[in-house]
């Protein structure tokens, strides 16, 4: 069905501005005729068919942040565990809902349902919002009647993995502000500083030692062809994006960045912490193991990983155990497998999952402070030297050249 965007006016002389659902634009005037409103404006809204038709783009111009969609999750759990109908609950939830773009995917949502669909038929229709561990759990729920309880997890699944991006996000912070702070300074000696000193030097004919020549041509460089610098940096971003989105290129990154000293650790640890806790809540609430594998293995979203569990679920089929079909993973360590195994043999593997992702968000804390720690030294050794350098180059010609004019 159809949605417009419309600007009214209520009773009481108020403009408002919202969405709504109807065949047509007709449809729509007579359905906030009846809400009350008076319209000033109303609108087809056209963005199914700029996501279609820039689907890049629309990953930023539309972005439903996840930390929404888990507070929508525990909103309908909770108001369905009320007893409240499901298409009323989604009303509900529909008015409070405070970004647009999940209020106008709800409304989708509440309207294939009052069309017959299910609400895990519904959200198949929006794979960017609802990923795949949405329809299958909610699918679980329908047939057994329980959806409060899975609809808490998933809520719960999104706040543990927006916690986690939080945290590796906010230990990127600090050499991202070093890192900026040290070109800044670098930049800003070399375009300006530099050519002053230089035209210092040129006017006393003074012999420069080989470090201040190599500064000096740097800064030439960069005040002259900063251009071809930009042109460079934006080709080779350009380069390395198309490289990074063909198959091979994505597969050699993520082979790169598990050999990345300290980086490689953390990845690691991040993955087994999701792959963990996804596949738990998956097996808790009855997902067959295979079809949660599937969902996994999208859910880590690293080409390494995803082709071990590939490879899992082909000796699954044949009739293997899981821990024994992941031996000689390169993410998953034998602690891990060990685990896993213990689970099986005692038939709690569900439970298993749900320690073995305790314990490696423990782990995620502890090599994130580590990370912190061992960069804070790192980066002001580089910016210091970087510093140093420059005036280096800038003050052992000064020396020289005030000992030749006191010598005179």
């Amino acid at each position: 069905m159809p949605l417009f965007t419309y600007v009214a006016f209520n009773r009481k002389g108020k403009e408002e501005k919202g969405i709504v659902d109807a065949n047509n634009v007709q449809a729509a005037r007579n359905k906030l005729k009846v809400k009350g409103l008076y319209v000033r404006s109303i609108l087809e809204d056209r963005e199914k068919e700029e996501r279609e038709l820039f689907p890049f783009l629309s990953q930023f111009l539309y972005r439903i942040p996840r930390k929404e969609v888990g507070l929508f999750s525990k909103q309908l759990g909770t108001l369905l565990g009320a007893g409240i109908p499901l298409d009323r609950c989604l009303a509900s939830i529909i008015d409070q809902t405070e970004n647009i773009y999940l209020k106008k995917v709800l409304i989708e949502i509440r309207a294939d349902i009052t069309e017959g669909l299910s609400l895990s038929e519904s959200m198949k229709k929006h794979p960017t919002v609802f990923p795949d561990q949405y329809p299958s759990l909610i699918s679980v729920g329908e047939s057994t009647g329980n959806y409060e309880d899975t609809l808490t997890r998933l809520a719960e699944l999104e706040e543990k993995s927006a916690e986690l991006k939080s945290k590796v996000q906010v230990a990127m912070i600090y050499p991202i502000i070093m890192g900026t702070l040290s070109l800044a300074v670098s930049v800003f000696l070399l375009i300006v500083v530099i050519p002053q000193i230089e035209q210092l030097f040129a006017s006393f004919n003074a012999t420069l030692p080989l470090i201040t020549r190599i500064v000096i041509g740097l800064s030439y460089f960069l005040t002259n062809y900063w251009w071809l610098i930009i042109i460079s940096l934006v080709v080779s971003g350009f380069s390395f994006g198309k490289w990074k989105s063909t198959e091979n290129g994505r597969k050699s990154w993520d082979r790169i960045l598990l050999k990345i000293p300290v980086i490689g650790p953390l990845l690691k640890k991040v993955m087994v912490s999701n792959f963990a806790r996804n596949l738990s809540i998956l097996l808790m609430n009855r997902v067959p193991l295979i079809t949660s594998l599937q969902i996994v293995s999208d859910v880590v979203n690293h080409t390494v990983f995803r082709e071990e569990i590939a490879q899992a679920i082909i000796k699954i089929k044949e009739g293997g155990k899981l821990s024994d079909s992941l031996q000689g993973s390169q993410i998953l360590s034998q602690m891990v497998l060990g685990m896993l195994n213990a689970g099986e043999a005692s038939d709690r593997v569900p439970e298993m999952m749900t320690k073995l992702s305790e314990i490696y968000e423990s782990e995620v804390d502890t090599a994130i402070k580590s990370l912190t720690q061992s960069l804070e030294p790192i980066m002001i050794l580089v910016m210091g030297g970087i510093i140093f350098t420059i005036m280096a180059a800038i003050m052992t010609p000064m020396y020289k050249l005030t000992q030749e004019i006191q010598n005179m």
